[in-house]
């Protein structure tokens, strides 16, 4: 196995892609395509999850993620390790104040 020092838990009952890839989560709810109480149960399956791990690797741009990285540090009461795929750590919700961390050279800033 490729990463053989590494233990990766999952729900494999969750239904991953599929119908997600191809149209807004929205439209899905709208019409009735899938079902948004499981939709909801599965996210915060998916929240526990990633909040019951040692260290944390995701991405600082999603809401659902940074609860998650909030749950590990009152879980350990310190600053579990982490990388984030995308960005750093954004406190100013509304305000373009977020640097592009992935392309240091551009300047432009982005709403958290």
């Amino acid at each position: 196995s490729k990463f053989e020092n590494y233990t990766f838990h999952y729900a494999s009952s969750i239904g991953r892609g599929g119908k997600r890839n191809d149209k807004a989560i929205d439209y899905l709810l709208y019409n009735n395509e899938i079902d948004g109480c499981k939709e909801a149960e599965n996210t915060m399956i998916d929240l526990h999850l990633l909040a019951a791990t040692d260290a944390f690797v995701g991405k600082f741009s999603s809401n659902i993620d940074r609860v998650a990285y909030n749950l590990m540090f009152a879980r350990k009461l310190s600053y579990p390790p982490y990388i984030s795929l995308d960005n750093t750590w954004c406190f100013d919700y509304g305000i373009k104040s977020r640097p592009d961390a992935l392309h240091p050279d551009k300047k432009e800033l982005f709403y958290c």
